[in-house]
C-alpha cells in the first residue's frame, strides 16, 4: 500500500510539472526539429534581386556583416557581397571559357585557356572597382543590440560583357575573331541589347 502510494505521489508531481512547463512555455520542444517554426530569411528578396541580375546576364551577390554600428555593418556586408561577386565573375568566364571550347570542337585548348584565364586575372580588380552597390537591409538583434546588414552589389551585363570582349580582342585578337563566330559570342550580346531595352523602358 505504501509502495502504491509512493508511485501515485511520483505520478501527480510529474504531471503537475508537465502542466507548469506547459503553460510557462508555449514553444515547441526542439528535439522535435520537424515540428519546429520556421523562420523566413529576412534577406530572400535580396538573394532573389542578385539572381535575376544573374539570369539577365549580369554578375551580382549577396554579402553580410554584423556590427553594433550601422555603418560599419553596411561596409562589412558590402566587403563582403564583393569578395562573392569576384568567385560569381570567375564561374561565369569559364563558364563561356568552356561553350567556346565546346562549339569550335577544341576542348581544353590550352591557347583558349591562357585568354579566359588572363580576361579574368585582368577584369576581377578592374570590374570589382564598378560595381554598384543596388540595395541593403538591416536587421537588429533585439537581445545583443548587434546589426546585421545585407547587400546586393552588381555589374551591369553591358559593362560586363563588353569589357570581357574589348580584353579578348586586345590580348588575343586571332582568337577573338574565332569567338566572334561563336553562338557564345551572340548570347554575350544578346544580353547587351536585352539590358539596354530594359534600361530604356525606365
Amino acid at each position: 500500500m505504501k509502495r502504491f502510494m509512493f508511485f501515485a505521489l511520483i505520478l501527480v508531481i510529474a504531471s503537475a510539472l508537465m502542466i507548469s512547463c506547459g503553460s510557462s512555455n508555449p514553444k515547441v520542444a526542439a528535439s522535435d526539429p520537424g515540428a519546429m517554426e520556421v523562420i523566413e530569411d529576412p534577406f530572400q528578396d535580396l538573394t532573389d534581386l542578385a539572381n535575376k541580375i544573374i539570369e539577365s546576364g549580369g554578375v551580382a551577390a549577396v554579402g553580410q556583416g554584423t556590427s553594433a554600428r550601422q555603418d560599419l555593418a553596411k561596409k562589412k556586408a558590402v566587403t563582403d557581397a564583393m569578395g562573392n561577386l569576384a568567385q560569381v565573375f570567375n564561374t561565369k568566364v569559364q563558364r563561356l571559357n568552356k561553350s567556346f571550347q565546346e562549339e569550335i570542337g577544341s576542348a581544353n585548348d590550352s591557347e583558349i585557356n591562357e585568354a579566359f584565364t588572363t580576361v579574368t586575372k585582368t577584369l576581377t580588380s578592374q570590374l570589382l572597382r564598378g560595381a554598384v552597390t543596388k540595395k541593403v537591409k538591416f536587421m537588429r538583434n533585439k537581445e545583443t543590440g548587434q546589426i546585421t546588414a545585407a547587400a546586393v552589389v552588381a555589374i551591369d551585363p553591358k559593362t560586363l560583357n563588353q569589357s570581357i570582349l574589348d580584353e579578348l580582342q586586345n590580348k588575343k585578337p586571332q582568337l577573338y575573331q574565332r569567338f566572334r563566330a561563336t553562338k557564345a559570342y551572340e548570347e554575350l550580346k544578346k544580353e547587351m541589347e536585352d539590358y539596354e531595352k530594359q534600361q530604356q523602358g525606365f
